[in-house]
């Protein structure tokens, strides 16, 4: 009796022990969100419908302002650095700009998706040309509604080319070179393409809203691989980090979610703060040394990501 007494005694002293480790364990690392830099009751911007989000080397933060016809930047405070556009078809004008790139050293592109063109910047947002398919273009290469466009290091402009479900790559001197991607592709044939990245070695990413997934081709257009099967819904903006992770805005799902190059999952941020619960409807996001920041519902929202990130 004795004994059978002193091993339910142990028995509770034993639970009563691991409940008291495990309430001392460290918590996961996670995101803390810092601010709301756009699109909160304090801001004098208000955005409408916007599509897409970028960042330069500096940090300064580029939005395609769809509808309200725009493109604004940012200092990485959060300063309104410039404003352009407005509704039209005239140059400094928009009718519907999707997507936004600023991830080359000198030049911002936009992707000006119903007057089927895209326009060229500097860091400053001054004017410099516009890029239509001209009469001189074979017709295999011409296209319409661009919804996205990205620039390899090498100093090449791809877009996505919505009208025609495709990828359309330009040399440096924006002459077509090549399409991959659609019809004919099989296995890496786009349904409804988004976004597209590349990353530093060359390999290019597109997100899919229609088939949930990532689409990965090399340099030249030939298909290597697929991200987020079965995990991603809707899947939008995507930006590739300098920390060699993929970010992508899994708006269906109503998160974020990252992984390695390898198609690995690393983490999700999967909501914004314990008092504004999860994200409404991501569409974009970016990162900068520590920082996330993430287009939900026409907000800017800063987030801390330094021990996800891992950085020094």
């Amino acid at each position: 009796m004795k004994f059978s007494r002193a091993i339910t005694i142990f028995l509770i002293f034993f639970y009563l022990a691991i409940q008291i480790a495990n309430s001392q364990e460290t918590p996961a690392p996670h995101a803390i969100y810092l601010y709301t830099m756009i699109g909160d009751s304090a801001s004098k911007i208000s955005l409408k419908q916007a599509k897409s989000l970028s960042i330069d080397l500096s940090g300064a933060i580029y939005i395609a302002d769809t509808g309200n016809n725009r493109i604004l930047k940012f200092s990485k405070d959060g300063e309104l650095l410039k404003n352009v556009g407005g509704f039209g078809w005239a140059k400094e004008q928009f009718y519907s700009p999707y997507d936004i790139h600023a991830g080359s050293a000198l030049d911002v592109f936009v992707a000006d998706f119903n007057n089927n063109r895209i326009e060229r910047y500097d860091k400053d947002l001054n004017y410099i040309s516009s890029l239509y398919s001209v009469l001189g273009w074979d017709e295999m290469y011409k296209f319409g509604y661009p919804r996205s466009v990205a620039t390899s290091i090498h100093g090449e402009l791809f877009l996505v080319d919505f009208e025609n479900i495709r990828l359309l790559k330009l040399n440096s001197f924006g002459e077509p070179e090549m399409t991959f991607g659609n019809y004919a592709e099989g296995k890496g044939r786009l349904v409804q393409p988004v976004q597209i990245a590349i990353s530093p070695d060359d390999r290019i990413f597109v997100s899919d809203s229609k088939l949930n997934k990532i689409i990965v081709f090399d340099y030249f257009g030939n298909y290597l691989m697929e991200i987020g099967t079965d995990f991603l819904k809707e899947p939008q903006g995507i930006f590739y980090s300098p920390q060699k992770l993929l970010f992508i805005a899994d708006q269906g799902n109503k998160r974020i979610a990252v992984f390695n190059p390898n198609g690995d999952l690393n983490f999700t941020l999967e909501q914004i703060s314990e008092q504004q619960g999860k994200f409404k409807n991501p569409v974009d996001v970016v990162n900068f040394q520590s920082r996330i920041y993430v287009l939900d519902n026409d907000c800017v929202l800063v987030f801390d990501a330094g021990n996800l990130l891992k950085l020094k």
